[in-house]
């Protein structure tokens, strides 16, 4: 196959990794200084399956199917699934509703195409057959599932896509109507995949209560709070990493700030006093999110295990577990100036950052814009909530609209 998509015959999950680790590193606010990534990863996993940063609209769960699923037929389907998906860029573009279109900008020259982003996804959810396969697997077994191309060793076809997807609008791809306001069929076909698919789940429970459109963090939202059993078990034990760590976070860019003002640096404007407030700030509003006094974190690390399928690193257990022994024990509007707290945040960098620290090296911070990795955890929570609202839009969308 040719090598556009070769790359892509890797773990699908792992090129989703790969992704997010990109789109976390170009957000100053999310980077992982500390090495919190191998907890809050599988975190985010358990509470929305498949899902990442660099999602934008629901409706690309059925737009990348029905690219491929006419490519299929090509002489060339590869080429021909590059040349559908940058022919639909053009047309989401001359629509009203085209926010979060992969190619705004670039058009039809976009590098990064919706299939490379969404396939782990569509694996997740079992709208694509064969959670591993690469996208010139599925190009074949779409070809051979529709008369042509090699059968299976037992001489039978499968199809590459769900066989009950809903079908493309008249026009599609060179036209889409209402861009990626989802048709209510649509929105129910979604639903459903994601509830047979990830049962238990917080995302699940959110395709029946529906997200609003404002909140910063999952917690902050009505329809969050309302779940219930094992969702909401690891939505607390989410919630109170999140909080928990920020004030490690907070700590380690007062250093940074520190560092950055003696050494004479002065392109951010009072960096220390920035952070210290907002030390002063977390201190207050930690008791509403996690009980430092029941909360166990040894069961999250458990919980995050199962995930993974493998230990956590011994020095990220060790952090996480001896910062919030220190926070149980310690005045935490205090800790700005706590030295216990400093010595254990510039040993956890050192440890996971090696030779790229910044603290201690002046060097490294020339280039420092104010915030590396200061946003509290939300686990792409932005992602994941404008697509639950696009999804809850269709489902309350009046039947055929948008259709042609």
């Amino acid at each position: 196959m040719p090598s556009t998509i070769a790359w892509l015959d890797a773990s699908s999950e792992e090129q989703r990794r790969m992704r997010d680790i990109i789109g976390l590193f170009t957000d100053r606010e999310s980077r992982d200084e500390l090495g919190l990534s191998a907890i809050r990863d599988p975190l985010g996993d358990m509470l929305f399956p498949g899902t990442s940063v660099l999602h934008t609209r629901a409706r690309y769960l059925l737009l990348v199917p029905w690219v491929y699923a006419r490519a299929s037929t090509h002489a060339n389907p590869a080429a021909e699934a590059d040349n559908l998906e940058r022919t639909l860029i053009g047309a989401i573009r001359k629509t009203d509703d085209n926010g979060g279109l992969i190619g705004l900008t670039a058009g039809a020259a976009v590098r990064t195409l919706p299939s490379s982003m969404y396939w782990g996804l569509l694996g997740r959810l079992q709208i694509r057959a064969g959670p591993g396969a690469s996208r010139a697997d599925t190009l074949a077994e779409h070809l051979a599932a529709n008369g042509g191309g090699d059968l299976d060793e037992a001489g039978t076809q499968h199809s590459a896509w769900h066989t009950s997807i809903p079908n493309p609008p008249p026009g599609f791809p060179r036209e889409l109507p209402g861009g990626f306001a989802l048709r209510r069929d649509e929105a129910e076909w979604l639903r459903e995949r994601i509830l047979t698919t990830t049962p238990g789940t917080l995302l699940a429970h959110l395709t029946q209560d529906g997200p609003g459109e404002e909140s910063r963090a999952p917690w902050e939202d009505p329809a969050v709070l309302r779940a219930s059993g094992d969702a909401r078990t690891v939505l607390d034990h989410a919630r109170a990493f999140s909080a928990v760590v920020h004030g490690a976070q907070l700590l380690y860019n007062l250093l940074l700030a520190e560092a950055y003002e003696a050494a004479g640096y002065d392109d951010v404007t009072n960096p220390v006093d920035d952070y210290r407030q907002r030390l002063t700030a977390w201190a207050t509003t930690l008791p509403e999110h996690v009980d430092l006094k029941t909360w166990n974190v040894d069961e999250l690390i458990h919980r995050v295990e199962l995930q993974r399928g493998q230990i956590v690193p011994a020095r990220t257990r060790r952090f996480v577990t001896a910062w919030t022994a220190l926070l149980r024990h310690s005045t935490l509007d205090e800790l700005a100036d706590n030295g216990e707290a400093r010595a254990l945040v510039i040993k956890c960098e050192r440890e996971s950052k090696g030779a790229q620290a910044r603290i201690g090296d002046p060097k490294r911070l020339v280039n420092w814009s104010g915030g590396s990795g200061a946003g509290a955890l939300a686990y792409r929570w932005n992602s994941v909530r404008r697509m639950l609202v696009d999804l809850h839009a269709g489902l309350n969308a009046r039947r055929g609209a948008n259709d042609a």
